[in-house]
């Protein structure tokens, strides 16, 4: 085995069960290599002349030691692969900063050992066969904080709920037409109790009141809501930042006659259309609307 390829200064691990040996005359010898940054780690261990059992009777672990709060602590990193020439390795990707899943970051242990497990004897003790001191600093990583804990996916069901109460009695709903041209290509329902409307928006509560009204669309991919208003200012929900970006005129209402002499804030107070939002109808989140083109 060529131990060359072993770089950013392998630990060097003793022999220490000859027993294990393939052959009992040459020294069991073997080498860990440890890479780590802030979120991910890697071990590396090989070693030579480690005796192969045929049947089975003896797999080879990678353990790691260490003492932390005055006990001494042990983590099974995994199974080390042998070959029946007696080469030995193993390579396992870890979390540097929680390395058993119990808080032991890789600073807290400073012993690897590969050790022989009887599957025969499950009661049998695990043999040492190589063991090696390593220190890792804990100032080479940089601790974060676990990120705090995220509650919208409860909102996203509850929206996803209520568009699926609007969707259960969509026969009750009068069809709608509402555009000459729509780029959302959804179909459309017009809704008169505005207690149904799915989503908290503020910006969108008092048009609902002066309208009276709100319309439902359904696509494959996401439900749709429109809000009635112009395009003015005061009549965008939450100046967009609820989800409410497109607005469409309603149908012939840009083509009505004399409104070509209008100035064009003069033809955004007299023209009338809806400001449409799309929620996602797999996870509920307010998203971008996909446009369709042509």
């Amino acid at each position: 085995m060529d131990f060359s390829k072993v770089k950013k200064s392998p630990v060097l691990l003793k022999e220490e069960n000859r027993k294990f040996a393939l052959d009992k005359n040459r020294e069991i010898r073997g080498y860990l290599k440890i890479e780590a940054d802030d979120s991910r780690g890697l071990v590396v261990v090989m070693a030579d002349n480690v005796k192969f059992f045929p049947k089975g009777e003896y797999v080879y672990k990678l353990i790691f030691s260490g003492i932390k709060k005055e006990k001494r602590r042990y983590h099974m990193v995994g199974n080390v692969s042998l070959s029946a020439y007696g080469e030995c390795e193993g390579s396992f990707r870890v979390n540097p900063l929680d390395l058993d899943g119990r808080g032991m970051g890789i600073w807290d242990f400073s012993s690897a050992i590969i050790a022989a497990m009887s599957t025969v004897n499950l009661h049998e003790a695990l043999h040492p066969v190589l063991k090696g001191s390593f220190s890792v600093p804990r100032e080479n990583f940089t601790l974060r904080k676990p990120a705090p804990a995220d509650y919208s996916p409860f909102y996203n069901r509850v929206v996803l709920e209520n568009c699926e109460i609007i969707v259960s009695s969509l026969k009750t709903f009068p069809f709608t037409a509402p555009f000459e041209r729509d780029l959302t290509g959804a179909s459309w329902k017009r809704i008169s109790d505005i207690s149904l409307f799915p989503v908290i928006s503020p910006g969108s509560r008092a048009l609902l009141e002066k309208y009276s009204h709100f319309i439902f669309g359904e696509r494959e991919d996401c439900f749709l809501l429109g809000v009635p208003g112009r395009f003015l200012t005061e009549e965008h929900p939450d100046g967009g930042r609820s989800g409410f970006l497109l607005w469409q005129p309603i149908l012939k209402s840009e083509k009505e006659p004399r409104k070509e002499e209008l100035s064009t804030e003069e033809r955004r107070r007299v023209t009338y259309g809806y400001w449409v939002a799309a929620i996602n109808r797999y996870n509920g989140h307010i998203e971008e609307i996909p446009l369709i083109e042509g």
